[in-house]
């Protein structure tokens, strides 16, 4: 089926059920969270956490990273900065993933040395190499600490910061593990 198809098909067999859900989120959104997940195609944020359209507000790259706020990544800045301070959302939740290639590749950076532009994407999760400086760590536990990490950058924001204080919005990680679809909540240390 074509995305037109299947775009057509929504209009006609689930549209018609969902009209005044839809017709309500004509007059405004009220997401109760800012999910951060990677733009990996295996992951389907609105299905994995069966939510409903007007839930989540989300942000979407290439190994669900937050950069440290003034690195002039006004993208995901500003959607931060949209979501707790206008749409005042009550968690953030980092959603990393199993078999992640934007770790693969922050872990074993002379395999992505002829693309710059991935090189210095993942590169801002680079504590992350030296936090395990010396080791020899699987991908899987770097995933983990991926995720902590953006946690950690996202404390840096004023706004959430503020949030944080104000209004006990939340702040959590999670690795979604799309091979048996488990969502493994991490703790922090």
């Amino acid at each position: 089926m074509s995305l037109y198809d299947g775009a057509e098909k929504f209009k006609k067999d689930v549209f018609p059920g969902m009209a005044d859900d839809f017709s309500e989120l004509a007059n405004g959104q009220q997401p109760h969270t800012l999910f951060i997940t990677c733009s990996d195609s295996r992951i389907d944020p609105a299905l994995v956490m069966q939510t409903k359209p007007g839930e989540l507000f989300v942000i979407r790259n290439a190994g669900n990273l937050i950069p440290e706020p003034g690195l002039g990544e006004l993208s995901v800045e500003a959607t931060v900065q949209y979501a707790v301070d206008v749409l005042k959302v009550d968690q953030i939740v980092v959603c990393g993933h199993s078999h992640c290639g934007a770790v693969t590749a922050l872990m074993n950076l002379d395999s992505v040395e002829s693309m710059p532009l991935i090189r210095n994407w993942v590169k801002r999760s680079d504590r992350i190499l030296q936090q395990f400086a010396g080791e020899k760590v699987d991908v899987e536990t770097a995933i983990d600490a991926n995720a902590l990490l953006q946690l950690d950058h996202l404390r840096q924001y004023e706004c959430v910061r503020n949030a944080i204080a104000d209004r006990g919005m939340e702040l959590h990680a999670w690795v979604y593990h799309f091979e048996n679809g488990h969502v493994e909540m991490l703790k922090e240390n």
